[in-house]
């Protein structure tokens, strides 16, 4: 079975819009067979014009391995040719990834990886994860970080206030599986500005057919749950 590779730099993300500033840049990669019925399209990021280039190393090192796993997902799932020749000649099977850069400045970056893949059955998976860097040295930071300890409680039920109201429902069972959300200290999650997301993929607490939710919370309405001296 014959492959096709391109790699490419194509996109520059910089929210400051300087050249030099502090910015992050799209990475491209496809493969696909010759035939096109099976094909693997990641983008992923990586961070430019950090003045500590060992961190920004780092940081890149990490989203790197995150989406050449999509890679090595590929090529295991194209040496299976008894699986896929079991459907349709005319199904495309697949696996996709792009990212959203929500919060950038000189202390931190949140993205977003967003991925899709469809290996057979009713419809495609999509899922997402949030990755939160504190760029003084690196490390991911979690809920935990940003969270009092004794708050995660209150922060959950911030979060089921602003499901209902998302879904203009009467009861959090109006929508979702549970009656109530209980939020653990490594939810995912992102920022952006002047709001914490908590993210649930489809599945983890609705249906299929909800898809994503995000959770929009005002660190303004939340202030006091919050540990001291968090910058964003």
């Amino acid at each position: 079975m014959k492959h096709i590779l391109v790699i490419s730099l194509i996109l520059v993300y910089n929210l400051f819009g300087q050249t030099d500033s502090l910015t992050v840049i799209s990475k491209d990669i496809y493969k696909c067979t010759e035939d096109t019925s099976i094909f693997v399209k990641i983008t992923y990021p990586q961070l430019v014009n950090l003045q500590n280039k060992e961190v920004q190393d780092k940081i890149n090192l990490f989203l790197e391995n995150q989406f050449f796993q999509a890679l090595q997902n590929y090529e295991e799932f194209i040496s299976d040719s008894e699986y896929t020749a079991d459907y349709p000649a005319d199904w495309v099977f697949n696996f996709e990834t792009s990212f959203r850069t929500t919060y950038l400045t000189e202390s931190f970056l949140s993205v977003v990886m967003d991925y899709y893949e469809f290996t057979g059955g009713a419809h495609g998976n999509h899922f997402s994860q949030g990755y939160n860097f504190k760029l003084s040295d690196g490390e991911l930071f979690y809920l935990s970080d940003i969270i009092k300890k004794s708050q995660l409680e209150n922060l959950s039920l911030f979060c089921e206030q602003e499901i209902i109201k998302l879904f203009n429902a009467n009861l959090l069972s109006d929508v979702l599986f549970e009656d109530e959300i209980n939020l653990k200290e490594d939810q995912d999650f992102f920022i952006k500005p002047g709001y914490l997301i908590i993210q649930f993929d489809p599945y983890e607490i609705a249906p299929y057919s909800m898809g994503s939710i995000e959770v929009e919370i005002s660190f303004d309405r939340i202030k006091n749950l919050l540990k001291p001296n968090i910058k964003f």
